[in-house]
């Protein structure tokens, strides 16, 4: 079995795990483990619709894979246990809403584990972890074309879209990947409104060097009608950095910030303010809607880290 050019540097991260208090030989277990599942992933049978485009009529969300979410717990559990978690009194608010009005976790994106690591910092806290589970992530399918994220894109529940650059470097398929899209949209809200929260990280991308970008303002389409979390985090580009293949262990946090729902005052769940998209002139909408929630967003981290929105 041929070597993946990453797989030197990766397992050079066992010394991050030794640091973490765990002993080296189930480091490399771990590490080679992962190795072992980049090499037998097989791209998702729904993304074959090239060759079968009927798999389009069924459902874009993924469930995880078994084995290779009990894997990526195991591995970070001991790389999260410098991550502090705060503003859990602003998740407890939102959790009447689940149901009928719909959740969107908003968050800045600093690495390829991001949904990990909220996933795992929620789901640690006992309260919380029922409604851990069931996040669930927009992920675009270029992640699944990759031997090093196709592992991790199978550890949580993933609702799969196509990028602005995925269509625009796939123009054979663009219709397709537009059906995609329009189908992904219309379940994740049909999934918000039965008590399932979608998780978003509209930059769209990861940060190369940890600060903000601009939220992209179609995404307000997710968010609309919803009540939206803002959430920061800080310390998983250390984790693993957007230009690494090698894990570091360090300290970091999640912050959640004050809830806000996305329409008329009228329409908001009791105690939860409104942020009435109506307010901006009708063709910047959408981008004035994303930009004030990534102020919001970014009030939450250091003012190094605010980027475009400092």
């Amino acid at each position: 079995m041929a070597k993946f050019p990453w797989e030197d540097q990766f397992m050079a991260s066992v010394e991050s795990f030794v640091a973490a208090g765990m002993p080296a030989h189930e480091a490399a277990s771990l590490l080679k483990e992962y190795i072992r599942l980049s090499h037998l992933t097989k791209l998702p049978a729904i993304l074959d619709f090239e060759h079968h485009p009927e798999l389009l009529d069924g459902s874009p969300l993924l469930e995880p894979d078994t084995d290779i979410h009990a894997l990526m717990h195991a591995i970070f559990v001991p790389l999260l246990s410098r991550f502090t978690l705060e503003g859990k009194e602003n998740f407890s608010r939102v959790i009447p809403a689940l149901k009928g009005t719909g959740v969107t976790i908003v968050s800045n994106h600093l690495s390829l584990f991001d949904a990990t690591v909220t996933q795992m910092l929620l789901g640690r806290e006992a309260d919380f972890t029922k409604y851990a589970e069931q996040f669930f992530f927009i992920t675009g399918r270029l992640v699944f074309t990759s031997d090093f994220t196709r592992v991790a894109g199978r550890a949580f529940r993933t609702m799969l879209v196509a990028s602005p650059r995925d269509m625009a470097d796939n123009e054979s398929i663009r219709r397709e990947l537009m059906r995609l899209n329009l189908r992904s949209f219309k379940e994740a809200k049909e999934r918000q409104r039965n008590g399932e929260a979608l998780v978003l990280y509209p930059e769209g991308t990861r940060s190369r060097n940890n600060t903000m970008l601009p939220f992209h303002g179609p995404l307000f389409s997710y968010l609309d009608g919803t009540v939206v979390l803002p959430v920061a985090v800080e310390g998983p580009e250390k984790i693993l950095h957007a230009e690494s293949f090698m894990f570091g262990f360090t300290e970091g946090a999640m912050r959640i910030g004050e809830p806000v729902f996305i329409g008329a005052a009228s329409d908001a769940p009791a105690g939860i303010p409104a942020l009435d998209a109506s307010q901006f002139p009708k063709d910047t909408r959408k981008q004035e809607t994303m930009d004030a929630i990534g102020r919001m967003v970014a009030a939450l981290l250091p003012a190094q880290m605010r980027g475009a929105y400092a």
